[in-house]
């Protein structure tokens, strides 16, 4: 499986010892490494294609990803954004490794082998982690090309496939009753969870982790960054008017109790313990019956359907359809991009609070 370019492969035999076959133009050349290491093999190699000035340029796949990070050619990602990243890499190259053993370097992985891949991954991933995975690896790939010395591109003709993400639902107002009066039967952090929740609009771990410091009780406001985008460098702080509901059932809670956290034991369960509040939460929406997750066609696994998150897709929805300008709402639920943070920050409190009434009481 030699090519004319000069980048050899290692190949072994029954004995166990690791043979070099290299094909350095058009003249071929097979050498046995004497070992049975495979990393004294790749050595081996090495050492033979440099003189022709062709091993310095091969890119073995096991040094793949810190060459990646090395490079100057990338763009500056959030530490949680690197970490997604690598976990779509390590995810290939184990791939590669139990299908191609005989390809160990970035440029000895040609078109084919990334066709069988993604075939395999059209399985049972849906169309938005396919496309994610092929822009992660096609990125990867582009920015490494000179120094694995890839002469052609082996994603060319690599497409994306359509759009067929499922977005959670979002509530009744009938099922909302219903949920906050299963929540309530749950225990009162339940209860104070869920209101958090529908007069918010907040992500779960924002309502889990919302600590008193952030809640200013005599203006009737919560001001926080929430906690997606806390992490970049253009994080804004979001303006919440308090509803009367949620105001009320706040109020309920003692001085005295009033630690860090609104709902403590919820907080400690979300950073030690978070099967639990994925565990209580199914039970609410099931006390409640509501369908949380869906059998999609040409799908194997079930796609969520109603989540805690819906909470937040209902609080936008119940907003807009009472009339709220589209931006007030978003300037309540905060924004990633910053053209859009800058323009929604401005909103006056009168103009946030008129949103957040459009919730009825539950």
């Amino acid at each position: 499986m030699a090519r004319e370019k000069g980048m050899g492969n290692l190949q072994q035999e029954k004995s166990g010892r690791w043979t070099m076959r290299v094909c350095i133009n058009g003249k071929r050349f097979s050498r046995s490494t004497r070992t049975r290491d495979k990393a004294k093999a790749e050595r081996f190699l090495q050492k033979f294609l440099a003189p022709f000035g062709l091993g310095e340029r091969r890119l073995p796949l096991a040094e793949v990803w810190l060459e990646y990070i090395k490079s100057p050619n990338r763009n500056e990602l959030a530490p949680s954004t690197m970490t997604a990243k690598r976990v779509v890499w390590m995810h290939f190259a184990k791939w590669m490794e139990e299908n191609h053993l005989e390809v160990n370097d970035l440029a000895g992985i040609t078109h084919d082998a990334i066709a069988e891949y993604l075939a395999c991954l059209r399985v049972d991933h849906c169309a938005s982690t396919y496309n994610n995975r092929v822009c992660v690896l096609r990125e990867i790939f582009h920015i490494l090309a000179q120094k694995a010395g890839i002469d052609e591109d082996p994603w060319e003709g690599v497409k994306l496939r359509p759009d067929d993400s499922h977005s959670r639902r979002e509530l009744t107002v009938e099922e909302l009753k219903r949920l906050m009066l299963c929540a309530e039967l749950k225990g009162k952090e339940w209860k104070t969870l869920f209101t958090i929740g529908v007069y918010t609009g907040l992500r779960l771990g924002d309502c889990c982790r919302l600590e008193w410091r952030s809640v200013n009780m005599l203006s009737g406001i919560i001001q926080l960054i929430p906690r997606k985008t806390k992490r970049h460098s253009h994080g804004r702080p979001i303006t919440i008017p308090l509803h009367p509901a949620l105001r009320e059932i706040l109020s309920e809670i003692p001085e005295a109790e009033r630690g860090v956290f609104v709902i403590p034991e919820i907080a400690n369960d979300y950073t030690g313990a978070r099967w639990k509040i994925s565990q209580g939460i199914a039970q609410i929406f099931d006390s409640a019956n509501i369908t949380t997750s869906i059998l999609l066609e040409g799908r194997s696994r079930k796609t969520p359907e109603a989540t805690f998150h819906s909470l937040r897709h209902t609080f936008v929805s119940l907003a807009a359809n009472a009339g709220v300008p589209l931006h007030i709402v978003q300037s309540i639920v905060g924004h990633e991009s910053t053209a859009m943070t800058r323009h929604y920050y401005h909103e006056n409190v009168d103009s946030l609070r008129m949103a957040v009434n459009a919730i009825p009481n539950l």
